[in-house]
């Protein structure tokens, strides 16, 4: 039985190529495989450094994308790809079967350009500390539990330490936000620790992080329920995985485009 669970599939280039084909046969739109292939590459990520499926991986990725503050319809959708591709692999047993209810209160997502908007906005009011909160978080993708890792020392050296269930890494922070990041602190006169402090010198509360990122919304015309920690994140996220998605279609169409001419020059038969 021990061994029986600890049965896994590979989630390689070639099992997600073999899948997208078969929902290619069945008529699916490029625009459905590249989002099926977008879903499959986030959940190879999830899964390293062994990205491999085994029974348990659809509730376990659906309890890290909640905690990570993803969208019920998001997660709804990912689940539903995961579904197509155990379906695909033979193993139906491992779906996951009792998806979140469709509802009208489902936190509508922000948009790349309401993100923009947000800042122009922060910056027309001249409220400094509130543009770069929604910078850190939207363009950097640093969450709202990760902000005290987020210090003077850090922006100095140009990466910031991000801790997700055990597991480190270090992001680079883009040049033009770290220059904004240390002149916001020399103006504040805080030369080490937290960039945004509270008063008593530690890191701000969560509750004032979501109110003054808040605070912007009404002013420039975005949906308030939009406009929070969780949402930026998610914008962060879908943003790379659309870029991740689109470099990873032309890599594939770049290097069947070789293999053509290579067959033209080299093939067996003239």
């Amino acid at each position: 039985m021990a061994e029986e669970s600890r049965e896994e599939i590979e989630l390689t280039e070639e099992t997600i190529g073999e899948f997208l084909e078969e929902m290619q046969s069945k008529g699916r739109k490029e625009g459905s495989l590249q989002s099926y292939r977008q879903a499959l590459m986030g959940l190879r990520e999830y899964l390293r450094p062994r990205s491999s499926v085994c029974s348990t991986t659809a509730e376990e990725w659906k309890t890290w994308m909640e905690k990570q503050g993803y969208s019920r319809r998001t997660i709804n959708a990912r689940l539903s790809v995961l579904n197509s591709f155990l379906k695909h692999a033979g193993k139906r047993e491992w779906q996951k079967t009792d998806f979140f209810e469709h509802s009208d209160t489902i936190q509508p997502e922000l948009t790349r350009r309401e993100y923009i908007r947000l800042l122009r906005t922060a910056k027309q009011l001249d409220k400094e500390r509130e543009y770069l909160l929604i910078k850190v978080m939207g363009g950097a993708g640093v969450r709202i539990q990760e902000l005290e890792n987020l210090t003077v020392e850090t922006v100095r050296e140009g990466t910031v330490k991000l801790e997700s269930y055990n597991r480190k890494q270090y992001r680079k922070l883009p040049a033009g936000l770290r220059k904004e990041l240390l002149s916001y602190a020399e103006r504040e006169h805080i030369s080490s620790g937290p960039v945004f402090m509270a008063r008593d010198g530690g890191p701000m509360m969560r509750s004032t992080v979501w109110y003054c990122v808040n605070s912007v919304s009404r002013e420039a015309k975005v949906s308030e329920e939009k406009v929070n920690p969780r949402s930026l994140w998610r914008m962060y996220c879908n943003t790379r995985e659309g870029i991740e998605a689109s470099i990873r279609t032309l890599l594939d169409q770049t290097y069947e485009r070789m293999l053509e001419e290579e067959q033209l020059v080299a093939g067996w038969e003239d």
